[in-house]
């Protein structure tokens, strides 16, 4: 494959960072180097999804108990 050829007064440096907040190819972490001390150990990821998984239930709980009215009310009236 071919280099494309550029004009003569663009030497290729790039003036502005181009990933900018709201533009569909921002990476907020491009750039960001991880240490490993920063990254969460097991114990600490399975904490965080059970935390999330019982942020939820009560929005889950209400919404089965939504549909279970609900289709009581259709076989009581449908009956």
């Amino acid at each position: 494959m071919k280099k494309k050829q550029l004009p003569e007064w663009d030497d290729g440096r790039t003036v502005a960072d181009m990933n900018v907040e709201g533009m569909p190819w921002y990476r907020p972490d491009r750039g960001k180097k991880v240490n490993e001390e920063d990254k969460p150990t097991r114990k600490e990821k399975r904490a965080l999804i059970r935390a999330g998984y019982l942020a939820y239930l009560p929005r889950f709980l209400a919404i089965l108990f939504g549909f279970g009215i609900t289709f009581l009310l259709l076989w009581l009236w449908l009956r």
